[in-house]
């Protein structure tokens, strides 16, 4: 059953039924930002050369981590074609009607980030595939284009901040950098289950794993929308470091005595 849904999820193309609802989403957290309509009406061509990099940014992030031409990124035309049309419905769009429509209609908003999160999943596979190539069983590679791959679209974000000079985002710890999000860390327990399945660790085939992976980030989404509960990861990182902590007061301790 599991392997039966696994290839039939894995025979859905990705254009456009997992790239256009990325892109509305990209574009709607890209208006989202302070004095990004402004921004938009004064200079589209930036606020459009900035969407594409927030939707190639896996691509980007991973190819420079394992030195490949950035280039590829550029090479499905379709991608890019979705990411500007998407681009014109959220900022230009008579009525606003996309975006009011993903505001407002709940429902919608939940079917586009139900099929991101699955994108999610298997967009990591893929970066974990492509460090298994170039570095066959290096398990430490495979898992960092993983996470790379993974927490892209937030690193880029950061990046985009720090390049308009976004201080006060900066400084309320919005960056990936200084405050590690759920995006990135379930993006790395991803990398590593999927690790483990390229390696021969589990008993799983890719196409399973990639059906495992986009349940977890479900879940993890189901999670966050019906017991707004944000970072289920939290009490797994503050058990992780007390223990660290208390680790540090003995040896301290010790070399006193």
């Amino acid at each position: 059953m599991l392997s039966f849904v696994a290839d039939a999820f894995n025979n859905v193309p990705g254009f456009p039924w997992l790239d256009a609802p990325y892109c509305i989403l990209m574009s709607v957290f890209l208006r989202e930002q302070a004095g990004s309509v402004e921004f938009t009406e004064d200079f589209p061509i930036a606020s459009l050369v900035t969407l594409l990099l927030y939707v190639h940014a896996n691509v980007i992030c991973v190819h420079i981590l394992l030195g490949l031409p950035l280039v590829a990124c550029l090479g499905g035309a379709w991608d890019s074609v979705t990411a500007v049309l998407c681009w014109w419905l959220v900022f230009f769009c008579p009525g606003d009607l996309l975006f009011k429509m993903f505001q407002k209609v709940k429902p919608f908003q939940l079917i586009i980030r139900l099929i991101c999160e699955v994108r999610h999943a298997r967009l990591v596979m893929h970066a974990c595939l492509e460090g298994h190539e170039l570095f066959p069983s290096h398990a430490t590679i495979i898992v960092l284009c993983g996470l790379v791959d993974g927490c892209s679209g937030r690193l880029m974000m950061s990046f985009d901040r720090m390049i308009r000079g976004n201080a006060a985002a900066e400084s309320k710890g919005q960056s990936e950098l200084k405050q590690v999000t759920e995006v990135t860390k379930a993006s790395f327990f991803l990398a590593l289950f999927y690790c483990f399945i390229i390696l021969d660790k589990l008993p799983f085939t890719e196409n399973e794993g990639i059906a495992l992976g986009g349940l977890f980030m479900v879940l993890l989404l189901l999670n966050n929308i019906v017991l707004n509960r944000h970072d289920p990861f939290m009490p797994l990182q503050t058990r992780f470091w007390k223990i660290i902590r208390a680790n540090k007061k003995r040896e301290g301790g010790e070399k006193e005595e």
